[in-house]
């Protein structure tokens, strides 16, 4: 499959340019970002922010200790990780499995935690969230069914 083919975004072209921070800003950045820039004001955070919104939406600078990459990741997570050229899955302290991608604008490891299907969360779920849940779906049931009556 040749690229032309394939159904890009106007977004994804965007992860082909290797802009400066002022030409990105002046393009692509918020009215707010681009005058505030305009006043000799650095704007690292909200430059990454937007840039990242745009470019890798979901994903965060991990701004805590470096992800390591996993040994043996989950297929699910995997799966996840297809989407991002570079990417591979990793565990992080604070949130687990995470998808990353190193040297994100030359000197930014980025993530995104990995989500997981619904059948395996449900499988995880205690005997007490379990019995709530029920509970709450019960309920919700006979709401359904009286206000259909």
């Amino acid at each position: 499959m040749n690229e032309n083919s394939l159904d890009r975004s106007p977004t994804e072209n965007l992860l082909d340019l290797n802009l400066d921070k002022d030409t990105w800003i002046y393009t692509y950045g918020s009215a707010t970002l681009q005058q505030v820039r305009s006043f000799g004001y650095e704007c690292e955070v909200q430059y990454l922010k937007e840039r990242l919104k745009i470019e890798y939406p979901g994903f965060k600078i991990n701004s805590n200790s470096s992800a390591k990459k996993l040994d043996f990741p989950p297929l699910y997570a995997i799966r996840e990780s297809l989407k991002w050229e570079r990417a591979y899955i990793a565990k992080q302290y604070l949130h687990g499995e995470v998808v990353a991608l190193d040297n994100y604008l030359g000197k930014y490891q980025i993530i995104k935690k990995t989500e997981k299907p619904w059948y395996l969360v449900a499988k995880n779920l205690g005997n007490n969230e379990m019995t709530l849940y029920s509970i709450l779906f019960g309920v919700f049931i006979g709401l359904i069914f009286c206000a259909a009556l």
